[in-house]
């Protein structure tokens, strides 16, 4: 079931997993949906905040231990990578989804 609430979460996740190519004022616009999206189902479980990063893309919790790709936030289905060891590298396993 998804978790978005109108068809205005459902038009910003579309666009989530194309961040990079959004306009600078488009991104920042984005960034403040998808914090908000983050605040309402994925909060960090242990109650950081959520940066953004882009390699890979998506939204890294400031204790380094979970992470919500931009694919995960734009399915609406609350999903969270557990990062093993707190450091994400391009290559390396992530554990989850978990929803």
């Amino acid at each position: 079931k998804s978790v978005f609430k109108d068809s205005s979460d459902a038009r910003m996740a579309s666009r989530q997993t194309n961040f990079a190519s959004l306009p600078p004022q488009e991104q920042t616009r984005q960034n403040m949906w998808a914090q908000t999206m983050i605040q309402r189902i994925n909060p960090c479980p242990q109650g950081y905040e959520w940066n953004r990063i882009d390699a890979p893309s998506g939204y890294h919790c400031r204790g380094r231990n979970h992470f919500i790709s931009d694919e995960l936030l734009a399915e609406g289905k609350g999903g969270i990578y557990m990062v093993p060891g707190g450091k994400i590298k391009k290559m390396d396993p992530l554990w989850g989804p978990y929803y």
